[in-house]
């Protein structure tokens, strides 16, 4: 009786096994209605982001980490979606949902300041990155003094000392007693 019930284990984890769809299906790229392009320095350094807009093919899809390349001045990003295995849809949600994505482009190796263009699923859209802009400073220079509109406020101030009675607050009829030792 064992040896019967070892094979019939076996055979339901090689039918298990076998599946003709153990994983998920690969990415497919989605429907891109829009792409627009921000360049800015931040911290010394040029960075340029790239905020898409469209649809998914269902609800069920999830966005995947988009794939990047470069040919020349233009860049390609290629924007794709996952369905999960086996996901099922109800009616009323099988309507195509849109999204609105930031993705940071790779500028790394661009040939420097010019015109580029972005390739988004097809959607093309052209940006500027502008040449870096220096200054030369030199000893007997002192460098402009900018009066900061921000004033810094201990925040661990005692309610009752700085004044400030919050909305809401209820003062406290009787201190409480001192615990005995």
């Amino acid at each position: 009786m064992d040896f019967f019930r070892v094979i019939l284990i076996i055979n339901c984890l090689l039918a298990v096994s076998c599946q003709l769809e153990p994983y998920a299906p690969p990415p497919v790229p989605v429907i891109v209605e829009s792409a627009e392009v921000e360049v800015r320095f931040f911290a010394g350094r040029l960075e340029a982001i790239a905020t898409v807009k469209g649809t998914l093919t269902s609800s069920a899809a999830m966005l995947v980490d988009p794939k990047q390349s470069r040919v020349g001045n233009t860049l390609f990003i290629e924007v794709l979606e996952q369905t999960p295995r086996g996901a099922t849809l109800l009616p009323a949600l099988g309507t195509t949902p849109p999204f609105r994505t930031r993705i940071p482009i790779e500028l790394l190796g661009t040939e420097g300041p010019g015109t580029y263009i972005l390739d988004t699923n097809g959607i093309q859209t052209t940006f500027e990155i502008p040449a870096i802009q220096a200054t030369v400073s030199t000893g007997e220079e002192t460098p402009a003094q900018y009066n900061s509109r921000i004033r810094l406020v201990d925040e661990f101030i005692p309610i009752k000392e700085a004044g400030i009675t919050p909305s809401g607050f209820i003062e406290p009829a009787a201190p409480l007693p001192k615990p005995k030792d």
